[in-house]
């Protein structure tokens, strides 16, 4: 069977799609993107492979699609090395704060303490969680672990991410 294609991309009338190359349609890059704008946050390393979180936006980027209609979606900046290569310094992860946790997803914990000071934030694979803990995963260098829920109650799923340029 023939496999050649109109113009369009779309296999002739008379063609049928070769079974080993199946078609898959391209996103037009205008739809990736949303309409408005979101902030991006930041942050810088402390202890333990935390990050200081700072909730002033330090820039607006375009909102990407699935993020379009999310209240409160943002985007953070990652510093530090130990979710490489899943997150390179300088990537943006996109957030949806109101997806519940899933397993195998990386999410970002957020520790705040109870007298003040600075928000903590750590971003992770989350593998499993109990009503205790957070089962937790970095890749570089490769660890399992484990956090008190508690101690890191607020849990935002990562759902993209924006390469660093």
């Amino acid at each position: 069977p023939s496999d050649e294609r109109d113009a369009s991309g779309s296999p002739d009338a008379g063609s049928k799609p070769s079974a080993r190359a199946p078609v898959i349609p391209l996103v037009p890059g205008n739809q990736l993107l949303g309409t408005g704008k979101m902030p991006l946050y930041t942050g810088a390393m402390g202890g333990d492979g935390h990050v200081i979180i700072t909730f002033d936006a330090i820039d607006y980027v375009k909102r990407p699609a699935e993020l379009e209609n999310v209240k409160g979606g943002y985007g953070l900046l990652i510093v530090g090395e130990s979710m490489i290569p899943a997150f390179w310094p300088g990537d943006m992860a996109l957030v949806n704060p109101h997806l519940p946790p899933a397993r195998q997803r990386n999410v970002i914990l957020y520790h705040t303490p109870p007298h003040g000071g600075d928000v903590e934030a750590i971003v992770k694979q989350l593998n499993g969680w109990n009503e205790r803990q957070w089962q937790l995963q970095q890749y570089n260098p490769l660890r399992e672990f484990t956090e008190f829920r508690h101690e890191w109650p607020i849990c935002h799923r990562v759902v993209g991410k924006y390469d660093a340029r």
